[in-house]
């Protein structure tokens, strides 16, 4: 059973559970975190499984907490107590937890997200109830996890590539792996920018015996693009506008994400 209460427990008897989703950049900035918990103290304990004067407790959130505390030489943390949870119960608390937090790697959360829906008996709304993530975003962790080479993951971790850009040249290249991680390479060396990006997905998918380098070479060339005139309602509107503040993003770029979700969702487009 969860315990809401905080206590102060030895860092010696805390490992670090399987279940804990960060696996990369664990110690990225360390030295900040610690400072600034030298300074202000620890503003959020970490989550332990297992029940209190029961040690060794396992780490499942706030692992770069922990590991601050032991650069600082602390003997003790703050932490509650998830309680007896299943694998699947941990991997899910640490997993919404870190996705919570904007400094979760891309891959980790993709990898997370891939165990949830494996482990879920591959119900992706089930995950998407569970984590909060909306079903598109739920959808691109998984394909991502499946699809990319270790080299596009790499340069995703590096965060050389967006997401989307991965993703982009998977569906562009059909399939054939090489030729993704060419159009991805292409991608990130020219600077393309988000038109020229969604016309290598375009071309490749009608295109599929095309080469990385013709596709980009007609992703490159001046287009006329063609435009959609519709009217709103003010509600809509007013819904669109506070999208664009919430996700620093322009209204051209919400709005074909928006029916590109509907219409994959509708069984319109194909993944």
């Amino acid at each position: 059973m969860a315990d809401d209460r905080i206590y102060k427990i030895q860092l010696s008897d805390i490992k670090i559970s399987d279940q804990n989703v960060r696996l990369t950049r664990q110690t990225q900035e360390l030295d900040e975190l610690a400072a600034s918990i030298k300074k202000h103290g620890l503003l959020q304990p970490v989550v332990l499984l297992g029940s209190y004067g029961e040690p060794p407790y396992e780490l499942i959130a706030g692992q770069r907490r922990y590991l601050a505390h032991n650069k600082l030489k602390e003997k003790t943390i703050l932490a509650v107590f998830a309680g007896d949870l299943s694998e699947q119960e941990a991997l899910l608390r640490s997993l919404i937890e870190n996705v919570q937090r904007v400094d979760l790697n891309h891959a980790d959360t993709a990898k997370a997200i891939t165990e949830l829906y494996e482990e879920y008996d591959h119900d992706e709304r089930k995950v998407q109830r569970e984590t909060g993530l909306s079903l598109r975003k739920v959808r691109e962790y998984i394909n991502i996890e499946a699809q990319a080479s270790p080299k596009m993951k790499k340069k995703l971790k590096n965060k050389k590539v967006s997401p989307a850009d991965v993703k982009r040249a998977l569906q562009a290249a059909q399939g054939n792996i090489k030729k993704a991680e060419a159009l991805l390479e292409l991608m990130e060396e020219y600077k393309l920018t988000k038109y020229q990006k969604q016309r290598v997905n375009e071309y490749g998918k009608k295109y599929p015996k095309a080469s990385a380098e013709k596709i980009f070479e007609e992703a490159i060339k001046p287009r006329v693009e063609k435009n959609l005139m519709i009217s709103l309602p003010e509600e809509i509107r007013k819904g669109l506008e506070s999208a664009t503040k919430e996700y620093a993003k322009e209204v051209e770029e919400i709005v074909p994400e928006i029916i590109e979700t509907w219409l994959y969702e509708q069984g319109f487009l194909d993944e």
